[in-house]
């Protein structure tokens, strides 16, 4: 085999096949337990007063809206939101995106272009995510200058990471209810 075929064989990353591969119920148990430990200790550690809900907890925002929230935090709560958004809310929607992928695998273990579709659906919302996330910091780290079109395109990267995360957490919950249901009525006639 030459050197250009060696290369162009390790170049060809095949995401949904790399899914396949790892996807295993010990992993998706690994992935879910670094998901509750983002959701139930390091991001309620950031705290925070109630008042100071971070912008892309919101559906959606005008610029107006995201410049009256961004002097709200005052600049010690800026501060952390940058750093966090761009270290820990860069962890979580890796760790979230590659849990549901998994999850998606496992219920859809067909290798067709559709399964392949639909396990690569949470990466969308990733994309979305760290959109979001980048504009974000730079509208937190150049306060008080004001970039309305950036804050209009931050919130729409907000308003589209949410409706993808509905619609992947809408098709894991039907796909896990169904193959419980599969379960359940297989196990009924035995």
């Amino acid at each position: 085999m030459s050197m250009s075929n060696t290369m162009s064989s390790h170049l060809k990353f095949k995401p949904c096949g790399w899914i396949n591969h790892i996807s295993r119920p010990a992993v998706l148990m690994v992935l879910i337990g670094f998901y509750l430990v983002f959701v139930l200790v390091l991001f309620p550690a950031l705290g925070g007063d109630g008042k100071a809900a971070p912008l892309d907890l919101m559906f959606s925002y005008s610029p107006d809206q995201a410049y009256q929230k961004i002097e709200s935090y005052g600049p010690e709560i800026r501060h952390l939101y940058a750093i966090s958004a761009m270290t820990l809310d860069v962890a979580y929607p890796l760790t979230y995106s590659l849990m549901f992928s998994v999850w998606l695998s496992l219920l859809l273990p067909h290798k067709s272009k559709a399964a392949c579709s639909i396990c690569m659906l949470p990466f969308a919302v990733l994309l979305f995510d760290l959109l979001e996330n980048s504009g974000i910091v730079i509208l937190l780290l150049m306060f008080p200058k004001r970039l309305e079109m950036l804050a209009m395109a931050t919130s729409l990267a907000t308003s589209l990471k949410w409706i993808s995360a509905a619609t992947v957490i809408l098709i894991t919950l039907g796909l896990s209810l169904t193959t419980f249901l599969r379960f359940i009525l297989n196990h009924q006639k035995q």
